[in-house]
């Protein structure tokens, strides 16, 4: 009865050693091509968060780690991203980005990030070499109802021409 005892602890004790856990990935670099022949290196990085308090997408305490920069160089240009772009995105899940490309200039950089119920994903256009827009999505919380919400921020679009009267 004894032997069936520790057997049983002995199971159970590696059981729980041997669950898979998420890794925290701090830095990604992917580099490629696009279908015209056109390359790319997108580099994003995290750490420890700069300010202290503050409202995060992907935290609902202090955040273990904030995106800290975004780098895209294409074929002729190097785009780096302004702190507005990525200052409130905590707890990023880098391994899970993404790219698709648009023609030569043109890329939609993708990643998700948070923790329980406080998840995002976070959109990035770059058109003609130029960061133009993020969109941030998530799950608002409370109450019964769980509504998507989309959250668009703008960078430097050209403004839409003014018909004259």
């Amino acid at each position: 009865m004894r032997a069936v005892a520790i057997s049983v602890v002995m199971l159970a004790m590696t059981a729980l050693a041997d669950q898979w856990q998420v890794v925290n990935v701090n830095k990604v670099t992917l580099e490629g091509s696009l279908k015209d022949g056109g390359v790319f290196v997108v580099t994003i990085d995290s750490g420890s968060p700069k300010q202290g308090g503050g409202e995060y997408f992907g935290a609902t305490e202090t955040p273990r780690a904030t995106v800290s920069s975004i780098t895209v160089k294409t074929g002729n240009a190097r785009i780096v991203f302004p702190k507005q772009a990525f200052v409130d995105l905590a707890n990023p899940l880098l391994q899970t980005t993404s790219i698709t490309g648009q023609g030569d200039g043109n890329l939609k950089i993708r990643f998700t990030g948070g923790e329980g119920p406080a998840n995002y994903e976070v959109e990035y256009f770059v058109e003609g070499n130029q960061l133009v827009r993020r969109t941030v999505s998530y799950f608002e919380r409370g109450g019964e109802q769980k509504g998507r919400v989309v959250k668009t921020m703008s960078f430097g679009e050209k403004p839409l021409p003014q018909s004259s009267p």
